[in-house]
């Protein structure tokens, strides 16, 4: 069963003549205006633009359920991007049992065993090499005075396997409770690579789950999973198995997220996704900007796991509200159902329906099959996921056009993901404090959703796209000249984001944009899984390499940056494309060629809203 938002069915029933009804397309999705050539609409050939109209494009329904689902980008902005806070690595040093047993302060025991850096800084790796059992016998003054006697190796130092931590800052974090430094610090950059690595698996698969059980099912299911995930990540007992639960809480909220993205797309009209597409990720930026507060406030990490998740029990709504995407109903076949979601969107949109039997001709004679859907039916739904998988990644390289442009994409959606995540934790490498960091760096995402509308609007995809890229990496290289200045180094870094982050906006949206409705969800999942290479190794290259050469991480994100905009060039426009339905629209799309019932001329645009 289909559950959604409840209606009373004014719908004639039995013999009785359906009454007319009243304006039932919208005029930018079709020229059919008067009740009689709706009339004809309904009785002959339909689109889906034209069936979905009948209920009304940005009503009371509409609004609430793009409320309903992009209210979660929020509470995922904490979930993604709260490693730095969750992982905070304070002040270290080498625990030395004897000194500790012996009953020596703190201060003594780092001014007796633990050697400085050029900077003053402490090292937090290594230890003097002592006989601590006689020093710890001799007690701290003898043991100054006398160091011939307890050196074994004169300025030598070893390695120590336990550190103890500056709790001053922080109470407890994932650093200080498992040890995550010196040859234990890649599990760090792991904790949050791993993250990255779920919504990696989580591209993989969504689009082949999604069309064997549809998408209201997987999001109800994804949802319980990333709840109880996220309250068990608070009790993990070692690092191992925070990890595995880290990775399952991911892949959830993943394959979530991307599935409500494809059913805003398929159930608002071209107008709105404008809108949708600029202003859609500005709650992702408001979770960005609330995360370091909260963070500043709760210093045990465990606590603040837990409330960085709870926001998302709001979903237990999404069982009575959540529809099922009609374009998938209507793929297999089930019209009833398809119907009943019309109907319920016409109804909190008060807009007047025809009658049962001429729905029901109308959503029958909907074309929004692939070429391949008659041959899946043919073949049974007994195919291996594998293959039916592989036949439709095909799909993206059927020819040298659609090879050269995937191939362009995925290098942007790679740069997208490596450049975004990398650029919003540098705070570090930088210098800048990471709580400020982080707030700014949410704050700039906001204009530069609100500005994205009129580039794509006026501009288009293509060139807005590649002005990003410019402008990224001229942010980011710049940050270079301005010497050891922080708050310059702060300023640029944060540009760079305004702008990589417009970027995310338009690769998501070109990928949505130039693929069938059978194949949309995989391709988008496909696209993001190569964006998710690029994030995993973001914190690799800065936590790594960043610590001890900070300007590689900011070199590699300015040329790929570059490398991006030259190669964007290749991209087609698609500013004026509807949604294509078949592999003639995809070939063919921002080209003016006719396109399934319309032209593409100038009156439809698709846009869609960032999954990050």
């Amino acid at each position: 069963m289909v559950a959604v938002m409840p209606f009373k069915d004014k719908t004639p029933s039995g013999g009785v003549e359906c009454k007319k009804y009243r304006k039932y397309l919208d005029a930018d999705t079709t020229a059919v205006s008067s009740p009689g050539a709706a009339e004809d609409k309904v009785q002959g050939d339909s689109s889906f633009e034209e069936f979905m109209s009948l209920a009304g494009n940005g009503g009371r329904w509409h609004v609430g359920f793009i409320f309903l689902v992009y209210i979660g980008g929020i509470p995922s902005a904490f979930m993604v991007l709260a490693y730095q806070f969750l992982g905070a690595t304070p002040e270290y040093w080498c625990h030395v049992q004897e000194l500790h047993d012996a009953n020596w302060t703190t201060q003594q025991i780092i001014d007796f065993a633990i050697p400085r850096k050029v900077d003053g800084e402490l090292e937090g790796c290594l230890q003097r090499d002592y006989n601590y059992s006689l020093a710890a016998s001799l007690g701290y003054e003898a043991a100054k005075e006398n160091l011939d006697l307890i050196t074994n190796v004169v300025n030598g130092t070893v390695s120590c396997p336990k550190r103890d931590f500056n709790h001053t800052e922080y109470k407890s974090t994932l650093v200080t409770d498992f040890d995550l430094v010196c040859e234990r610090r890649a599990l760090y950059s792991t904790t949050s690579s791993v993250a990255q690595i779920g919504m990696l698996f989580a591209s993989l698969i969504v689009g082949y789950v999604t069309d064997l059980f549809g998408k209201r099912r997987l999001v109800l299911v994804c949802y319980i999973i990333l709840i109880m995930c996220g309250a068990l990540l608070s009790m993990a007992p070692s690092v191992e198995m925070y990890l595995v639960i880290k990775f399952f809480e991911s892949v959830s909220r993943m394959s979530a997220a991307i599935t409500e993205y494809i059913l805003v797309l398929e159930l608002c009209s071209n107008s709105q996704r404008a809108y949708i597409s600029s202003f859609g990720g500005i709650p992702w930026s408001v979770g960005t900007m609330l995360l370091p507060a909260i963070a500043y406030s709760i210093r045990e990490w465990k606590y603040l796991q837990l409330v960085f998740v709870a926001p998302f029990l709001y979903t237990v709504v999404h069982y009575w509200v959540l529809p099922e995407s009609p374009r998938w109903l209507i793929l297999r076949g089930r019209y009833k159902e398809a119907v009943k979601v019309l109907k319920s969107i016409a109804y909190w949109n008060k807009r007047t329906l025809p009658c049962d039997e001429k729905l029901m001709e109308m959503v029958k004679s909907i074309n929004i099959k692939d070429e391949d859907t008659e041959g899946d039916k043919e073949q049974g739904s007994g195919k291996s996921l594998v293959r039916r998988g592989l036949e439709q990644l095909q799909e993206l390289f059927q020819s040298r056009i659609k090879t050269l442009r995937t191939l362009v994409l995925f290098f942007c959606w790679f740069t997208t993901g490596f450049v975004y995540y990398g650029i919003s934790l540098i705070s570090t490498n930088i210098g800048s404090n990471q709580y400020w960091y982080m707030f700014f760096g949410g704050l700039v995402e906001i204009p530069s959703s609100i500005l994205l509308w009129p580039l794509i609007h006026f501009v288009g995809r293509r060139l807005s796209l590649i002005g990003c890229f410019v402008l990224c990496a001229a942010s980011i290289l710049g940050s270079l000249g301005v010497g050891e200045s922080a708050i310059w180094k702060t300023i640029l870094s944060l540009s760079g984001k305004f702008a990589i982050s417009a970027s995310f906006s338009l690769v998501y949206l070109l990928a949505a944009e130039i693929n069938t409705t059978k194949s949309r969800t995989l391709a988008v999942g496909i696209s993001s899984v190569v964006a998710r290479f690029g994030s995993i190794s973001s914190p690799y290259v800065n936590d790594l390499i960043g610590d001890t050469n900070p300007t590689a991480p900011v070199l590699m994100f300015g040329i790929l940056s570059c490398i991006s905009a030259v190669l964007a060039i290749n991209l087609p426009e698609t500013r004026k494309a509807i949604l294509p339905e078949s592999r003639f629209d995809v070939e063919n799309i921002g080209s003016g060629v006719k396109m399934g019932n319309y032209e593409s001329t100038g009156k439809t645009e698709s846009r869609d809203t960032p999954i990050k």
